[in-house]
């Protein structure tokens, strides 16, 4: 009886310890699992390093690095040789690999895997490949969002022949359960800036608030830049009140590009209105903001306005610049005033440009003040500027109308090699013209150019003119 009892006991060990070892068998373990994926993933990477022929077949690779293990590549890895594949422009070796996939995956497959292909694609300006990568999501026991398609339509967008695909997209992306977000909005809005869709632009716009999307202030951004290049004045002031509606109020900078246009189109009252409306949402205008409206003052010969204006922009504190002291000197008449403003703009630091002489010799020579413009002239060549070619033309002009014996040949060795050929013949025709009826003896003229160079002597008598 008591030999009987030790056997039983003995039996239930041994049950116990073999229930027990049975459990603890290593390739029965979540753990064993993962270690055979880690050891064959890199098995895996080591022949690729080892590999030589570019144009090696990868797939197998990776299909006998996880059979070794008797386990099926996981998720990473297939994520990671479509990766290395498309990478390497390796396309022709993705049908394979995703046939594979959609035949023994076992899991739900990550949407990256087919976001990351999209990409590679679309890198590759493949887009129909990319389409049709987009649209075979769902075979994969996967679920498209938004992160897929916004990939797709980036790259779609770009190009112009990715562009009539777009509307195939995102209708069959309906079909595909996907919600459009704020950011594929964003994505599809710069296409339509981009290339210039002004009504398709707005009309977004609108269909995002009905939608209960709300734009944000990028998407009014575009949209206003895009205005400020192909809309008119009044859409484009109509617009600003909409955009500051919504509670998105303009940079500096884009003020500044709506007022280029409003004086553009001669609109100079609305720009200076907008100063006014940058000082009240607590924009300080910048000095370019009123050189624009002084540009538009100047043009419409409102020198009052111009004179006021330049005023307050030295009691505000801005520091005027070259092109804001060209606009002011324009709107003056009285050579002492100019006089005046260049004492004024060499006291600030500013020294006149060929613009700033230009203006002023075009202005003496419309006042019939041929000797104060050629002085004027001669300043402008000393302090090193040089003279543009419309001056120089003008000057000599006026010389012959007024037939006022100068220094011809400074005026003409001055900017000689500016001027191409046509310019260059107008010029001596005044000289010649000149010479005939002041019968100036001699003058040389040598032009040089990146095309010519001649010595012209040109000997002047009262019969005619001889070419040597």
């Amino acid at each position: 009886m008591a030999l009987q009892k030790v056997v039983v006991t003995h039996i239930i060990r041994s049950c116990k310890m073999r229930r027990c070892k049975l459990n603890l068998i290593p390739y029965k373990g979540k753990w064993h699992e993962n270690f055979c994926e880690l050891q064959a993933m890199e098995n895996f990477k080591r022949k690729l390093d080892e590999i030589k022929d570019p144009g090696m077949d990868i797939f197998p690779i990776l299909l006998s690095c996880f059979q070794r293990y008797e386990i099926n590549p996981n998720p990473s890895a297939y994520s990671y040789v479509v990766k290395y594949v498309s990478q390497r422009r390796m396309f022709s070796q993705i049908p394979a690999i995703l046939d594979h996939l959609e035949q023994n995956a076992k899991f739900e497959v990550p949407e990256k895997i087919f976001a990351g292909l999209i990409e590679e694609y679309g890198k590759a300006n493949m887009l129909q490949d990319a389409v049709c990568i987009f649209y075979r999501i769902l075979r994969f026991q996967c679920t498209p969002s938004a992160l897929s398609l916004n990939l797709l339509l980036f790259h779609l967008c770009k190009k112009n022949e990715g562009l009539p695909l777009v509307q195939d997209v995102l209708v069959n992306s309906k079909a595909m359960n996907i919600r459009p977000e704020i950011s594929t909005l964003h994505i599809l809005l710069g296409a339509l800036c981009r290339n210039e869709k002004v009504g398709s632009a707005l009309e977004l716009l609108k269909v995002m608030q009905l939608d209960e999307y709300t734009p944000n202030a990028k998407m009014y951004s575009m949209v206003l830049s895009l205005l400020c290049r192909r809309a008119n004045a009044s859409d484009l002031l109509s617009f600003l009140a909409n955009m500051k509606n919504a509670g998105f109020l303009p940079t500096a900078l884009e003020y500044n590009s709506v007022i280029e246009v409003l004086v553009k189109e001669g609109k100079v009252s609305h720009a200076y209105s907008l100063l006014f409306q940058m000082k009240s949402e607590g924009r300080r205008p910048d000095i370019f903001s009123y050189n624009s409206v002084l540009k538009g003052f100047s043009l419409a010969k409102d020198f009052r306005q111009v004179e006021e204006l330049f005023d307050e922009i030295l009691v505000i504190g801005l520091l005027p610049n070259i092109f804001t002291f060209n606009y002011y000197i324009n709107s003056l008449c009285e050579k002492e005033e100019c006089i005046r403003i260049k004492i004024e703009m060499v006291e600030k630091g500013i020294l006149w440009n060929s613009h700033t002489y230009s203006i002023l010799i075009d202005g003496l020579l419309c006042d019939g003040e041929t000797i104060e413009a050629y002085k004027l002239f001669q300043v402008m060549l000393n302090s090193g500027s040089t003279a543009q070619i419309s001056t120089y033309n003008n000057l000599l002009f006026q010389i012959r109308l007024s037939w006022v014996a100068l220094d011809l040949e400074a005026i003409m060795m001055a900017n000689v090699e500016a001027l191409d050929f046509v310019e260059l013949n107008n010029c001596k025709m005044y000289i010649l013209n000149l010479l005939c009826s002041t019968q100036i003896k001699l003058i040389s003229l040598i032009c040089t150019g990146t095309a010519f160079k001649k010595v012209f002597l040109f000997s002047i008598t009262l019969n005619g003119v001889i070419f040597i």
